[in-house]
């Protein structure tokens, strides 16, 4: 009778243990314990620590799987509204490559001036607010920027040069719309946003500074996929494109016109990081 008492009990307790209600969170981790409430925001439940009952509350976005035991313990389930991350800001470095064909001026080393500055560097940062689980609006503020150096430049109509550097600087601002598909681990989003195009040329000849400035409208629009580090942070890669051009350009404050408009368009790609709240 004795024996029998003692493997009904230890029947029990297994029973017990092995009909534990289960949670998985976003890092692996697992809980065992009995869950008390499920809603869209949270799940709350129970554990037994130290022979001390403990009830905590754990945000939905925290956990990647549960399950529920059948043990015939009451749970109540709720239903509210979805939640959803509604700001996003993500800042991004990478390679630019400036589109358009350049202006022939007769001289192959200057030529090779702007040749070399199709290769730029590219940076990227949004901040974005969705409405709804999928769409939203941003601010986009990008540049693209590129610096090259040659020896022995003659330059049309001015003169030989024994060093000759050159430098440019794009930069873009404006608003955006935002879309996004998430899913457990990745986001994918994308953007179009319309806005000025800031451009600034530096010619250097000899250590003697030529600057030209100009100022148009200008679209730019990427896509991006993410993997999701945390349920905060992310990390990710992002193609792009930033269109526009002009004629008109500023130089010693007198205006100087081009016979043809000069591209200020670029194809990027980079990586990035970003941030998520709720």
């Amino acid at each position: 009778m004795k024996k029998l008492l003692i493997l009904l009990a230890l029947s029990a307790a297994a029973l017990s243990v092995s009909a534990q209600d289960l949670i998985i969170t976003v890092n692996g981790d697992t809980i065992q314990g009995q869950i008390i409430k499920i809603d869209s925001i949270s799940i709350e439940y129970q554990i037994v620590k130290n022979g001390i009952r403990e009830r905590n509350t754990m945000p939905r976005r925290y956990i990647a799987d549960f399950r529920v035991a059948e043990t015939g313990a009451p749970v109540t389930v709720t239903q509210s509204t979805p939640q959803f991350s509604n700001f996003r800001w993500s800042f991004s470095l990478g390679y630019a490559h400036r589109l358009g064909e350049n202006q022939s001026s007769g001289s192959s080393s200057f030529d090779g001036l702007y040749k070399k500055m199709k290769k730029c560097f590219a940076w990227e940062t949004e901040i974005q607010h969705y409405f709804n689980k999928g769409n939203g609006i941003a601010l986009n503020i990008s540049g693209v920027h590129s610096s090259v150096a040659e020896r022995n430049v003659r330059i049309p109509n001015v003169g030989q040069f024994s060093k000759c550097e050159l430098k440019h600087h794009i930069i873009f601002v404006g608003p955006a719309w935002a879309t996004r598909y998430e899913a457990d681990n990745f986001l994918w989003s994308g953007c179009i946003a319309l806005g000025p195009l800031f451009y600034s040329e530096t010619l250097i000849p000899d250590n003697k500074p030529i600057k030209l400035t100009a100022a148009t409208f200008g679209m730019s629009y990427g896509i991006g996929g993410e993997y999701k580090a945390s349920p905060e942070w992310a990390w990710g890669m992002k193609l792009g494109f930033t269109v526009g051009s002009t004629s008109n350009f500023k130089m010693d404050g007198k205006t100087v016109k081009t016979d043809e408009p000069i591209s200020m368009s670029s194809f990027f790609i980079t990586t990035y990081f970003s941030f998520r709240s709720k």
